[in-house]
């Protein structure tokens, strides 16, 4: 384990230091820290089976909660079970959705995926139990790889089709909740994350979208291909029915890199995305700092889930292109092709910024020294992402970028820290966030077959 382990698991700041520490930050540090995942040290572990999350003996919850042994992450679900009719179909094992904790969060790096976020139409709890728990059902079956049922040909069908008459396996569907749930239309506002409010404006974000912000419930969504992703969008809106209404939505992909590459993925400045970042296979690691813990001043409800921090970061690439090479790496941290520290052979390398206090193979101010100086106190976070296209931008450059996407034990102690470690760094001349927001990943439904995403939250 890393010196970066140290953290002794206390709980966050208090409420009161959060807010005050919010309205200290500047105006380039919420780009930085959207560049973890589109620099060297960025993106997903390697690991492609959900992590064994089963807490320390003396951190037990009842009904097993946390149990995620109730279910071995490597089975495939009975009703995705292979029959003759589908011995063609090949593809990744389905990921377990009756767990204690949402197995998106360690899902290793998916091709394609899309965030989406929603709005709730009604104002009654019942509503909203009503359409989390019909969701819930539905994001069951999708992530097992599971045929729709059609009961009356001359109805409009349940599913889209556009998959075929069966869904893929090894998509991972994740649910959060947004601030705004918390608001009086639902009488939560005692029970809501105590780190969880909308993502402040930060001054540097002179072109943050409306459109392209917040929501009540968003749902992150990796898979296989793009069309699998746009088939899980088109089911959760039939199935949400008129009760959720679509805000904003953010389309991704990865070209993942052969398994020895030292990364996932390159993002689309040209450098390796992924190289440093938790190992979700190490318990310890992540009850540390991904999965909130008993003791944590939160809620109880809240205990097995995380805090996610979504930005929709734009690559000013044009501008990008007039940076020399000896520019971009100085900027980064890293050789490009390689992935290596600067002075380094291998993506692998530690840096050794000990022996270096004077900048002389790594700069003070590159990315990959500012977003983990490599010391014990040094704020750690699970970072996921996808590169983006959106078409052409308005002035005739390339609008595309990163779908960077945070998860951490809380807010002060993660996504924050370590933007303002980042406040001020050469690559903010680079990258623009355009949109994003703070949500609160539930903790999974659990083994229990009635479950559903959320229930703790009216329990």
């Amino acid at each position: 384990m890393s010196a970066h382990d140290d953290y002794d698991g206390d709980s966050p700041f208090p409420r009161r230091d959060f807010i005050s520490r919010l309205g200290g930050i500047s105006a380039a540090t919420v780009v930085g820290v959207g560049l973890g995942a589109c620099a060297s040290d960025g993106v997903t572990a390697p690991h492609d089976r959900p992590q064994s999350d089963q807490m320390p003996s003396d951190q037990t919850l009842s009904d097993h909660a946390l149990d995620d042994t109730a279910q071995d992450d490597n089975a495939t679900p009975a009703s995705a079970a292979s029959t003759p009719d589908d011995a063609s179909r090949s593809g990744p094992e389905a990921v377990p959705f009756a767990v204690g904790r949402q197995a998106g969060v360690t899902v290793a790096t998916r091709p394609a995926g899309l965030t989406a976020s929603f709005d709730v139409t009604g104002n009654s709890v019942d509503e909203l139990v009503a359409v989390l728990s019909d969701l819930s059902q539905e994001i069951s079956r999708l992530m097992a790889g599971a045929p729709a049922r059609e009961d009356d040909n001359y109805r409009p069908p349940t599913d889209s089709g556009i998959v075929g008459p069966q869904p893929p396996t090894g998509t991972a569907i994740t649910l959060a909740v947004g601030s705004s749930l918390f608001d009086e239309r639902f009488g939560l506002a005692e029970r809501r994350p105590r780190e969880l409010i909308a993502m402040p404006r930060f001054r540097n974000d002179r072109q943050m979208r409306s459109n392209l912000t917040h929501g009540d419930l968003l749902f992150i969504v990796s898979s296989q291909t793009s069309q699998s992703a746009a088939h899980v969008l088109h089911q959760l809106v039939r199935t949400s029915n008129g009760r959720l209404r679509l805000r904003w939505v953010q389309e991704g992909y990865n070209e993942l890199l052969p398994t020895n590459a030292g990364a996932p993925t390159r993002n689309l400045m040209g450098f390796k995305d992924g190289i440093s970042n938790l190992d979700t296979d190490q318990a310890d690691v992540m009850n540390r700092h991904v999965w909130v813990q008993p003791g944590d001043d939160e809620p109880e409800w809240a205990v097995g889930g995380t805090y996610v921090a979504v930005r929709v970061i734009r690559m000013m690439i044009e501008f990008w292109a007039t940076a020399a090479l000896v520019r971009q790496e100085q900027i980064f941290g890293r050789h490009r092709d390689t992935g290596a520290p600067l002075g380094k052979t291998s993506p692998t390398d530690e840096p050794g910024f000990a022996g270096d206090p004077r900048d002389d193979a790594v700069p003070l101010r590159s990315h990959m020294r500012l977003a983990n100086p490599r010391t014990p106190d040094a704020p750690r976070i699970l970072r996921r992402g996808f590169s983006y296209l959106n078409g052409a931008a308005p002035d005739g450059t390339i609008d595309q970028g990163l779908l960077f996407i945070a998860y951490q034990r809380a807010f002060t102690t993660g996504f924050i820290e370590v933007q303002s470690q980042l406040d001020g760094e050469p690559l903010e001349d680079y990258v623009k966030p355009v949109g994003g927001g703070f949500w609160f990943v539930v903790p999974g439904p659990g083994p229990k077959a009635d479950a559903w995403l959320g229930h703790q939250l009216f329990s």
